[in-house]
């Protein structure tokens, strides 16, 4: 890998204009500055490009791609377009990052140069931005945030069941020969490509972990995998071609999903999408509790989120997480955070 620490941050798009333009800033105004921006808008018609443009630091490219390409195929592309740049980081164009994410994570591989690749715990919000609760590769309890090296064995047995990652693709760093050395993101899956990839490049190198929260992971109903049917789908295909003794996906996977399926439907006021993926919840999970969630959803969706939030909140932060993310995710709050 050399000398060489420039970082090529890929954002894929399509029609996310506010949101895309609130990550691509995350990413410029990092105390690690040796970095270029690649957002990659995938035929967007609101005025994305726009936006970018008017953003105008020129350590931002803009590459535009018509043909339909989904996440995967535009990461792909930006690992590609990332010549020159030795480590590539991935953000969803929903996302945001803390301004030391990327310095703290290259001093973690200055210090473990064995890894080669690393990611970081994160908070999930809402639409927002209000922070909900913690997402932590591993259960452990609070710490003051040092890196750490979490061995090949350790990431495979984390990601066994889930994809334990914080954030998906947004907290990862991986150097680029890996990233192309294991093929990149598999285009074919529609949801889980990132679960996929992160389980071919731990099968060649040990991680850089970071136990803090360095970016923003936001619950809505435009996620990707909001899509229930094509990631039960493509989860089954993930573990099946990586595991040869994983057997059926187990059903605390499903009730899990459906849980956070159905906090993003409460957060947007959807009752009755978030009713029944309470339903399933407790169906698949055996776990009956959740009809009461199902029943306040519908008639009192009010209460129902706010008291999602203060357990959430209660039982899933460790101290001091809030008051640490507060001052750089106040600025990106704005009246509404989504596009329609």
């Amino acid at each position: 890998m050399g000398r060489d620490l420039k970082v090529a941050v890929v954002i894929p798009t399509f029609n996310r204009r506010d949101l895309v333009t609130q990550a691509v800033r995350s990413v410029l105004g990092q105390t690690y500055t040796d970095l270029t921006c690649l957002a990659i808008d995938n035929g967007s018609t609101d005025g994305t490009g726009e936006a970018l443009a008017a953003i105008g630091d020129p350590r931002l490219k803009v590459l535009v791609e018509d043909r339909p390409m989904g996440g995967p195929g535009a990461r792909n592309l930006g690992i590609t377009a990332a010549e020159g740049c030795a480590w590539v980081a991935f953000l969803d164009s929903d996302d945001v990052w803390a301004p030391t994410k990327l310095e703290r994570q290259m001093a973690a591989i200055a210090r473990y140069p064995e890894a080669r690749w690393s990611a970081t715990a994160c908070v999930s919000v809402g639409e927002d931005l209000r922070v909900r609760h913690a997402v932590r590769m591993r259960d452990v309890p609070a710490t003051s945030g040092e890196s750490a090296i979490v061995s090949s064995a350790e990431v495979r047995a984390l990601l066994l069941e889930d994809n334990r990652v914080p954030a998906g693709n947004s907290t990862v760093l991986a150097a680029r020969a890996v990233l192309q050395e294991v093929g990149g993101f598999d285009a074919t899956l529609a949801t889980c490509d990132d679960w996929d990839l992160w389980l071919r490049i731990a099968a060649l190198s040990p991680l850089a972990y970071i136990d803090a929260p360095l970016a923003a992971y936001r619950l809505w109903d435009g996620q990707s995998s909001s899509n229930e049917r094509a990631f039960m789908r493509d989860a089954a295909t993930v573990r099946a071609r990586n595991f040869d003794d994983a057997g059926p996906v187990p059903r605390s996977f499903f009730a899990r999903w459906e849980r956070e399926a159905a906090r993003r439907h409460v957060a947007a006021r959807r009752r009755l999408p978030a009713a029944r993926s309470y339903i399933r919840a407790a169906w698949v999970g055996a776990a009956p509790g959740q009809l009461v969630y199902a029943v306040a959803a519908v008639a009192l969706p009010g209460v129902a989120e706010r008291r999602l939030r203060r357990l959430e909140t209660a039982q899933r932060l460790p101290e001091g997480w809030e008051p640490e993310t507060e001052p750089w995710l106040a600025p990106y709050r704005t009246a509404n955070n989504v596009n329609a």
